[in-house]
C-alpha cells in the first residue's frame, strides 16, 4: 500500500487512537503513523498521487528506485513538515535515505 492510500483512508482511525494492523506491524510503524497525521484533510489527494506516479515512472526510466521525499522533514526537533504537494519531492531511494531527517533554516529557499 502506497503513502496516499493510507494518508486518506487510515488517518481518522489514527486519530481515534485505532492504530491499523498494516501499520502497528510494520518496521517503520513511528514514521508512517507521522506520514498519516501530517497530512492535512484538505491536500488534493489527486496531486499525491501524481507525484507517486511520477517515482513509479522515474523508477521505470531510470532502473533505480525513486520515491517521495519531505523537504521539511516530518521528524525534527525543530520542525514539522507536511504531507502535501509542495513539501515533496521525487528522489532516488538512496538519497532519500542517506538524508535522514536533517534540516537547516536554509531550506526555505526552496519554497520561494
Amino acid at each position: 500500500m502506497g503513502m496516499v492510500d493510507y494518508v486518506g483512508r487510515s488517518r481518522e482511525r489514527v486519530i481515534r487512537g485505532d492504530i491499523p494492523a498494516w501499520i502497528s506491524n510494520r518496521p517503520r510503524n513511528r514514521y508512517i503513523l507521522q506520514v498519516v497525521l501530517s497530512a492535512p484533510p484538505w491536500v488534493d489527494r489527486w496531486e499525491l498521487y501524481a507525484l507517486k506516479a511520477f517515482a513509479a515512472a522515474m523508477t521505470r526510466f531510470t532502473g533505480t528506485l525513486h520515491t517521495l521525499d519531505h523537504i521539511v522533514p516530518l521528524t525534527h526537533p525543530l520542525v514539522c513538515g507536511l504531507t502535501v504537494p509542495w513539501n515533496l519531492k521525487v528522489i532516488p531511494w538512496r538519497s532519500n535515505c542517506s538524508k535522514g531527517s536533517r534540516w537547516t533554516p536554509d531550506q526555505l529557499e526552496l519554497f520561494g
